[in-house]
């Protein structure tokens, strides 16, 4: 039976507190995520007996109420019931440091992740259809979805600054603005004259070679490599402060950090300004004073803190892939339960601007596969016709990267599958460090974007990432067949969300 999304929302709202506890409300893959002004008046009990809530997390000072799937249906309908002030400022929640950074990267990144893993898949389908010769490399069309292809990540920027503007409380058209002048034409062109070579020459044929390379990052290789001229970086400056020459293209820590500083220096000039001039010159100073302080401080931070950060990871990585590959095979779906898998964000991002690939997604895969794995083997272990319908439902929907119907709905209730799926992961996420599997382009890992981990002259890593994932669903059903659980009696079933209301329970009475 189909869930009425609407009623949900309602019934959501109620044990919440209703709609003037709500501070702000957004959703990620598969949760709302509330920010409320008083959490201990939520009713935790009757809000996870309604129908279509998974279960609910306090977690990060949100309220995460897990829907599934059709999260974005019940945020519609949500949005339907509530009024919230866009332009008022939002409390920070009263959590520790990590909480609040978790809070902040999954309210960043979660809005626009499906949109880049989309273009992460268009990547690896057009890269398999070129490389077994259903479409040729040099045609318009494969050019055109190529270019396509990499828009995401090309502006990935922009889409940071809108929603770190909405998270900061920043007019987020002034943020876009900003991040798109690290990334404009002009910009661009400056990194492109920082490789060129200046020679000093009254030769007119060659002073006419170095205006055409300005745009033409193919000559430089020529000079260098061939003519054996020596490159001599113009200088680029702010008020006679020397600026690095950064890419900001697929930028993820240094945006971050600029909206950051924009919502105390767009606060300060809201304060200080007459409001006669103060929407013109407050968007003004803002862009003028946030692109050179990044350009000089942002910039440069930003990207010393991304590269640490994935400096670590990929270090612990090459020092042994295959234990790397258990640990987060193994480990993967516990960080989702205590939602702390957003850290890993701009971990993966990064390393597809820097790198190219990133590994941790190619391991993170075998968890997933596993977890489905194992919701298989509840399916076709338990005589539960409820566990079965649900088992199923959630097994089908962990193959395509969901897993937090069944980690939630499934296999931490039953708890043995849970572990069962873990011991899965880590063994296939072992393999898949042997082999060196890796993405080729952001993705969320599941059966419909295994053509993202494929490219050619790499067959064997892929193979290796095919093998770890099969062997990690294959385990995962094995392992829970063999182990077993506690199977819930067929004709205990949980009371209908209506008849727990006070309204249902006394109609219930009268009849």
């Amino acid at each position: 039976m189909a869930i009425d999304y609407a009623q949900t929302a309602q019934e959501i709202l109620k044990y919440i507190g209703c709609d003037n506890n709500v501070i702000t409300v957004t959703h990620c893959a598969t949760r709302l995520r509330f920010i409320l002004k008083d959490n201990t008046i939520v009713d935790k009990e009757e809000l996870n007996r309604v129908k279509g809530v998974i279960t609910v997390i306090e977690a990060g000072g949100q309220m995460q109420v897990v829907i599934g799937n059709h999260v974005g249906d019940a945020f519609k309908q949500v949005l339907k019931l509530i009024n919230i002030d866009d332009s008022a400022p939002v409390a920070a929640p009263k959590v520790g440091i990590v909480s609040r950074l978790m809070d902040i990267i999954s309210s960043i990144f979660a809005p626009f992740l499906y949109p880049l893993a989309a273009c992460g898949i268009l990547q690896g389908i057009i890269s398999l259809l070129a490389a077994i010769g259903w479409m040729d490399a040099n045609s318009g069309t494969y050019r055109i979805l190529n270019f396509v292809s990499w828009t995401a990540f090309t502006f990935l920027p922009v889409m940071i600054a809108f929603t770190a503007a909405k998270k900061f409380n920043v007019n987020p058209f002034t943020a876009v603005i900003t991040a798109c002048a690290l990334i404009s034409p002009d910009y661009m062109n400056m990194l492109t004259a920082n490789k060129i070579a200046t020679v000093n020459s009254a030769d007119p044929a060659m002073q006419q070679l170095m205006h055409e390379a300005l745009n033409n990052p193919q000559i430089v290789h020529i000079l260098n490599s061939v003519a054996g001229i020596p490159v001599s970086a113009p200088a680029l400056d702010f008020f006679g402060i020397p600026i690095q020459y950064l890419s900001y293209t697929a930028s993820v820590i240094p945006i971050i950090l600029m909206v950051w500083a924009m919502s105390y220096i767009e606060r300060f000039f809201e304060k200080v300004l007459p409001s006669v001039v103060r929407n013109l010159f407050t968007p003004m100073f803002c862009i003028a004073i946030m692109v050179p302080l990044t350009l000089l401080v942002f910039g440069p931070v930003g990207n010393l803190i991304g590269g640490a950060i994935g400096g670590v990871y990929n270090t612990l990585y090459h020092l042994s892939p295959a234990i790397a590959g258990f640990v987060v095979g193994a480990f993967w779906q516990l960080l989702v339960i205590f939602g702390v898998h957003w850290g890993i964000t701009p971990v993966t991002v990064g390393n597809y601007a820097t790198l190219g690939y990133d590994t941790f997604t190619s391991l993170q895969a075998s968890s997933v596969f596993a977890m489905a794995g194992s919701l298989f083997g509840v399916y076709l272990k338990t005589r539960n016709r409820e566990m079965k319908g649900i088992s199923l439902s959630a097994g089908v929907t962990a193959l395509f990267g969901i897993t937090e119907p069944g980690l939630y709905g499934v296999a931490l209730r039953l708890k043995k599958p849970f572990i069962c799926s873990c011991i899965a992961g880590g063994i296939g996420g072992a393999i898949g460090g042997f082999f060196n599997a890796v993405s080729w382009s952001y993705c969320i890992p599941g059966i419909a974007v295994i053509p993202v981990f494929f490219k050619t002259g790499h067959m064997p890593q892929f193979l290796g990432f095919v093998l770890s994932i099969v062997v990690a669903f294959v385990l995962g059903v094995l392992i829970t067949w063999l182990v077993g659980f506690k199977d819930e009696a067929d004709n205990v079933k949980a009371p209908t969300p209506a008849a727990k209301t006070p309204k249902a329970q006394a109609a219930l009475k009268q009849a």
